[in-house]
C-alpha cells in the first residue's frame, strides 16, 4: 500500500470515528437535553467536516474540488473552534454573574469565530480581495490558537473552583498539542511544498484520544451532577423528617390539649345538665303548685277585693313560668343541647295539642283560639315546634285584648310549606322586629293586661325555625294585630305525606 492509500485509509477511520462520536453525543442531546452535549455534537461535527476535505484537496471525486476544500477549510476550523469554546464555557460554569470579565472574554471570541466565515465567504464570492482573504485565514488561525489558549487559561483560573476543573485541564494536553501541530502545518502547506501526512496522523491521533477524555469528562460531570442531586435530595429528606417531626409534635401536644379541653367540656355539660334539670323540676314543678293552690284558694273566697289580689298574684307567677321556659329554651339552645329529630308531623294533631295547653289563658282573657289547617303535614322536628307555636301562641294571647281571637293556621304554596300564628290585638313596630333578626334580644313590651314578658320567646322560636332550614316573617300593623309566618322548603316528605293524607281523607268518606 502506498502513502497515498495509507493516508484515504487513515481519513476515513478517523471521520468515522468522528461520525461514531457526534451521532452518539447528538443522540444523548436529544433525550437529556443537556448544553453541553449539543456543543460537544458541535465539535466533533466540525472535526470531522474539515477532515473529510483531504478528499476534495485529493479531487477524489472527480474533477477540480481543490476550490471547495480550499473555501470550506476557515468555516469547518471555525465550526470546530466555536464548539471548543462553547463546550470549555459550559463545563467550566463560566457566566456573567460569577466571571463576568471570562464570560466577557468568551462572548467576544464566540462573536469573531461566528462572524469570521462570513466575511471570508462574502469576499471569495464577491468582493475577491486577495490579500483580504489571506488576512481572514491567519485571523481564524490565530483565533483557533488563542481559544485553545484560553481555554488552558480557564482551566488553571477554576482549578480549584470544582474538583471536576482539574480533570478537565489534565485532559486538555492532546488537544493543545494536535493545535500546534495542526495550524502550524496548515500554516507551512500554504508556503512550503512537504509531506504532512505523518504529522497529520498525529493530530488524528491526539484528537481522538482528546475526544475520548472528552466523553470521560461528561461521563464525571454528569456522575457529579447526580451526586449533587442526591446530596440535595437527602438533605432535603431529612429537613422534611425534622419538620415533619416537629409538626407532629406540635399536633400531639395540640390533640393532648384538645382532649383535656373536651374532657372539661364534658364535666361542663354535666353540670349544664343538671343545673337544668333543678331549673326545671326544683323551680318551675313549685310555682306550678302555686298556681293551683291559689285557685283553690280563690275558690273559696267570696271578698272581691281579695279574689282581685290572689287574681294578680296568679298571673304574677304565670309570668314567671314563663320566663323559666323561655330561660331554659334559650340557654338550652345557646349551649347546643338541642339535636334535630325531623318527622313527618300531623299540623291538625300538633295545633289542637298546643291549643289545649293555652285554654285556661285564653279562657281569662275570653279570647278564641281557631285552627285552620290547610295543609295537613309538615317534615320537621316536632317538639322544636311545638316549642315554636307555644311561645307564638303565648305572645298572641299576651298582645290581644277580652274578646279577641288568634288564628292557627297552615298552607302550601309552590315552593315552601307556611304555618303561622295571627292575632288581631296591639301589634308591634317594624324596629322591634328587626332587632330581632339582628340576633339581639328586643327589648320587653307588656301586654294588654300587663303580662310582662322576657323576649327570649322569639328568640328560640327564629333559632329553631333556622334550624329546620326555615326562616319567621312577622307581618305586623300598630292596632291591626301580628301575622307571624313559618315559612319551611317543601320537601318530597310534605308531598307524600299530603297524597296519603288526602287519600284517608276520601277513603273516609
Amino acid at each position: 500500500m502506498d502513502v497515498f492509500d495509507f493516508r484515504d485509509v487513515t481519513t476515513i477511520v478517523f471521520i468515522s470515528i468522528f461520525a461514531i462520536f457526534g451521532i452518539y453525543h447528538l443522540l444523548s442531546f436529544l433525550v437529556l437535553r443537556h448544553k453541553i452535549l449539543l456543543y460537544y455534537f458541535i465539535l466533533i461535527l466540525g472535526l470531522a467536516l474539515h477532515w473529510s476535505l483531504y478528499f476534495f484537496v485529493t479531487n477524489s471525486f472527480g474533477g477540480d474540488t481543490s476550490v471547495i476544500a480550499d473555501r470550506a477549510s476557515l468555516t469547518t476550523a471555525m465550526i470546530t473552534t466555536l464548539g471548543l469554546l462553547l463546550f470549555a464555557k459550559n463545563y467550566l460554569n463560566i457566566d456573567k454573574d460569577h466571571h463576568p470579565r471570562l464570560s466577557g472574554t468568551y462572548t467576544v471570541f464566540i462573536w469573531i469565530v461566528i462572524c469570521l466565515p462570513f466575511f471570508h465567504i462574502v469576499n471569495k464570492m464577491v468582493i475577491g480581495i486577495g490579500w483580504l482573504n489571506d488576512f481572514f485565514v491567519l485571523l481564524a488561525a490565530i483565533t483557533a490558537m488563542a481559544s485553545v489558549f484560553l481555554n488552558i487559561f480557564s482551566g488553571f483560573r477554576l482549578f480549584h473552583a470544582h474538583q471536576l476543573n482539574r480533570y478537565y485541564l489534565y485532559s486538555y494536553a492532546p488537544i493543545l498539542l494536535a493545535a500546534l501541530l495542526y495550524i502550524g502545518t496548515w500554516f507551512m502547506k500554504r508556503y512550503y511544498d512537504f509531506n504532512a501526512n505523518p504529522i497529520v496522523l498525529g493530530t488524528s491521533i491526539l484528537v481522538t484520544v482528546q475526544l475520548i477524555l472528552f466523553s470521560l469528562l461528561i461521563g464525571f460531570k454528569f456522575k457529579a451532577l447526580e451526586d449533587e442531586h442526591m446530596t440535595l435530595q437527602l438533605e432535603a429528606n431529612i429537613k422534611l423528617k425534622k419538620e415533619v417531626d416537629r409538626q407532629t409534635k406540635g399536633l400531639q401536644m395540640a390533640k393532648r390539649e384538645l382532649e383535656t379541653q373536651n374532657e372539661e367540656l364534658e364535666k361542663i355539660g354535666e353540670l349544664k345538665n343538671k343545673l337544668f334539670s333543678l331549673l326545671a323540676h326544683d323551680v318551675r314543678a313549685p310555682l306550678n303548685n302555686f298556681i293551683v293552690i291559689i285557685e283553690l284558694i280563690e275558690a273559696e273566697l267570696e271578698d272581691t277585693d281579695l279574689k282581685a289580689i290572689t287574681g294578680k298574684l296568679k298571673g304574677e307567677i304565670v309570668d314567671k313560668i314563663s320566663m323559666v321556659n323561655g330561660l331554659l329554651q334559650w340557654s338550652y339552645k345557646q349551649l347546643d343541647g338541642v339535636k334535630l329529630d325531623k318527622t313527618i308531623c300531623d299540623l291538625k294533631e300538633v295545633f289542637q295539642s298546643v291549643k289545649q295547653e293555652f285554654t285556661r289563658m285564653a279562657d281569662d282573657k275570653n279570647i278564641t283560639i281557631e285552627l285552620k289547617v290547610s295543609h295537613p303535614v309538615l317534615f320537621i322536628d316536632e317538639n322544636m315546634l311545638k316549642v315554636m307555636l307555644r311561645n307564638l301562641i303565648s305572645n298572641a294571647i299576651k298582645f290581644s285584648s277580652n274578646g279577641q281571637k288568634i288564628i292557627i293556621w297552615s298552607q302550601r304554596n309552590a315552593s315552601s310549606v307556611d304555618i303561622g300564628v295571627q292575632d288581631f290585638g296591639m301589634g308591634m313596630d317594624i324596629h322591634w322586629y328587626d332587632k330581632l333578626k339582628d340576633e339581639e334580644r328586643p327589648q320587653t313590651r307588656k301586654g294588654t293586661k300587663g303580662e310582662k314578658g322576657t323576649g327570649f320567646g322569639l328568640l328560640i322560636t327564629k333559632d329553631f325555625v333556622e334550624m329546620n332550614g326555615g326562616e319567621m316573617i312577622c307581618e305586623s300593623e300598630i292596632d291591626h294585630g301580628t301575622n307571624f309566618i313559618l315559612r319551611f322548603k317543601d320537601a318530597p316528605e310534605n308531598r307524600i305525606s299530603n297524597r296519603t293524607a288526602s287519600n284517608q281523607a276520601t277513603g273516609a268518606s
